[in-house]
């Protein structure tokens, strides 16, 4: 108590010891108020630039919406389809219907018309454990699949 009574009766050059203790603590809390304003604009002006840039950004990907929205006509596609890949749209009668599947999976597929046929490939043995041969020749042998491998006829003539 001795110590804090001698803060209000002690006196330097005529001012109390106290008020100068918080003559001082005052600047130093006006100094950090105008410090923090400083920063405070400097963060505001780097919002606002980036609030610019989010803009920029936004009106770039209007736009780029509005390209993608464009290129992806279905009039523009099916023209690119027909002139590069030579498509065409399907004909309404071109359907398969329940009864025809069948008769559809028992056929085998044709070459398209203006393409030299393919030459048939060898068919390979399968082995009895359905496991790859290591040797360099069956490797460089095309595989063929079994399904496309003509089976024998069953006894009955029911195949």
């Amino acid at each position: 108590m001795n110590v804090i009574s001698a803060l209000f009766d002690k006196r330097v050059r005529g001012i109390r010891l106290i008020e100068l203790i918080g003559l001082s603590l005052a600047l130093a809390m006006i100094f950090w108020v105008c410090l923090s304003k400083a920063r405070e604009g400097e963060d505001i002006r780097r919002m606002s630039q980036l609030d610019q840039q989010i803009a920029d950004e936004k009106t770039a990907v209007g736009g780029l919406q509005v390209e993608v929205a464009r290129l992806e006509r279905p009039e523009r596609l099916e023209a690119l389809a027909t002139a590069y890949l030579g498509m065409k749209p399907v004909s309404p009668t071109h359907e398969a219907g329940l009864d025809n599947l069948a008769e559809i999976s028992r056929t085998t597929s044709r070459p398209v018309a203006g393409q030299p046929p393919a030459a048939p490939a060898a068919p390979v043995a399968e082995t009895p454990d359905d496991t790859l041969i290591s040797t360099d020749a069956a490797k460089a042998a095309p595989v063929v699949p079994a399904a496309s491998v003509a089976k024998p006829a069953q006894p009955g003539g029911h195949r």
